[in-house]
């Protein structure tokens, strides 16, 4: 029979038993980060590719890892994000690296922000120092005290270590080395983003030992302001003697090229949409095919011809089979100004097909049309989204020009960037292939298009 003090014993241990289970110890609340961001810009020059005449960046938009954010807005104090002076953009050709920019100044152009900088080249890659022979190599030896062989190899000095060495542990738990990390924490907030920054800018250089107290002293400056929560952009290693320094762009002349520009502090693997066909005659099918579908699409844009009715008289068969036979035979449309181009927008995605060009219909009017299309089983292009549009009808229905391919969001998935051009300025807009549609998921707003030529 349980004591009277027993029965209060375990009284007492059940009501505190509830209690301890509820203790959560030691909670670190947790600290906002600074978004990882990516900026997407198209670059604008004249002249040849790595060498232009002029140039400049257009930002396009920064994905915060939410949402789009206007790219010539998001920002900016004193000048947006994605122009700081230092930021260092990667040229990409559907999704391949071709060069390097490097923003140098920002100017706000009638209400927009522009950037002017060096175009350079792709950094080599680092060259792999071939291993000496006979250095480095394990060496099977039978000492392992249970008299089981193991690996033993040689370090970078030459002496021998043994996966069963004592002496780490003993050197460890002494405690009297630490590793370099440890012994040099970085400055500043721990939780700033760790970017990619140009070697010849003071305050983008790593920090070096030295044994000189004013370099110690030294205060860390951040890059675009003292804000530790502002993010940043990936910024650049080359030396000043790779720049090549172009004059500033201005207006929107004739033979204007364009390329996209992308910039984050990651470091991801390069994701080419270029689609590989089987064949290389299958390109030339499909774009024979998406030429019809072009020419069906202005056809059905185009407005019925006036025609002067006439007196209805009596046919015979054989001037029905000379009509029906004319109308097979009709001269199709023809494309100047062609461009043609097939992505593999996701792994294992298929084909996605743009085409734009330019023709002329019955009425000798100049018709601008563009296309996007994906091949369906039978090899047949099924049009996605079709765009046709003329000179009297571009404030309504504005061209558009495809430039390229791009990862606007870092997640392995291209989209299609195009510019829509008017009489009066135009755009830029992001298309997200998905599903069988096309959908138009970002717009920069209305640029400046003074001088504009076509």
């Amino acid at each position: 029979m349980m004591t009277k003090a027993a029965s209060s014993l375990a009284m007492l241990l059940a009501l505190a038993a509830p209690a301890y289970a509820q203790y959560p110890g030691h909670v670190e609340s947790a600290k906002k980060k600074a978004p990882a961001v990516r900026a997407i810009a198209v670059l604008e020059w004249t002249g040849d590719m790595g060498k232009p005449s002029a140039s400049r960046i257009i930002p396009i938009s920064v994905f915060d890892g939410e949402q789009y954010q206007p790219g010539g807005l998001y920002l900016a104090k004193p000048e947006p994000l994605a122009l700081e002076p230092g930021t260092e953009y990667v040229l990409q050709d559907a999704g391949i690296a071709r060069g390097l920019f490097d923003i140098n100044t920002a100017q706000d152009v009638d209400g927009y922000w522009f950037g002017y900088g060096s175009w350079k080249p792709m950094a080599p890659p680092p060259r792999k120092a071939k291993p000496k022979q006979g250095r480095n190599m394990p060496q099977v030896v039978t000492d392992a005290g249970n008299g089981r062989p193991h690996f033993k190899g040689r370090d970078s000095s030459g002496s021998s270590t043994s996966t069963d060495s004592s002496s780490g542990s003993t050197s460890s738990s002494s405690g009297s080395t630490s590793s370099p990390a440890s012994s040099n924490p970085p400055a500043g907030d721990p939780d700033r983003p760790t970017l990619r920054r140009r070697s010849d800018s003071p305050a983008s250089a790593a920090p070096a030992a030295s044994t000189s107290s004013a370099d110690a002293a030294a205060p860390e400056v951040p890059l675009g302001g003292a804000d530790p929560d502002r993010p940043h952009m990936a910024h650049g290693q080359q030396t000043p003697k790779d720049d090549i320094q172009p004059a500033q762009l201005t207006g929107v002349p004739s033979g204007l090229q364009q390329m996209i520009a992308v910039s984050d502090a990651g470091e991801g693997e390069a994701h080419p949409f270029v689609y590989l066909w089987s064949d290389p005659a299958d390109a030339d099918k499909m774009k024979e095919q998406m030429e019809i579908a072009a020419a069906n699409a202005v056809a059905a844009a185009a407005p019925p011809a006036k025609t002067t009715p006439k007196p209805r008289t009596a046919t015979t068969a054989a001037q029905r089979r000379k009509a029906a036979t004319t109308a097979s035979t009709a001269p199709k449309p023809v494309f100047t100004n062609e461009r043609f181009k097939a992505y593999e927008l996701t792994y294992s995605g298929g084909a996605t097909l743009v085409f734009t060009g330019e023709t002329t219909d019955h009425a000798g009017k100049l018709k601008y049309v563009t296309l996007i299309a994906q091949p369906d089983f039978n090899g047949v292009p099924k049009v996605l989204f079709k765009s046709v549009t003329d000179d009297d009808h571009l404030d309504v229905t504005p061209r558009m020009r495809l430039v390229d391919a791009v990862d606007a969001k870092a997640d392995n998935r291209g989209d299609l960037i195009f510019e829509l051009r008017s009489h009066r300025d135009r755009e830029f807009v992001i298309y997200r292939i998905s599903g069988g549609q096309a959908e138009q998921v970002f717009t920069t707003g209305s640029l400046p298009n003074s001088n504009s030529q076509s």
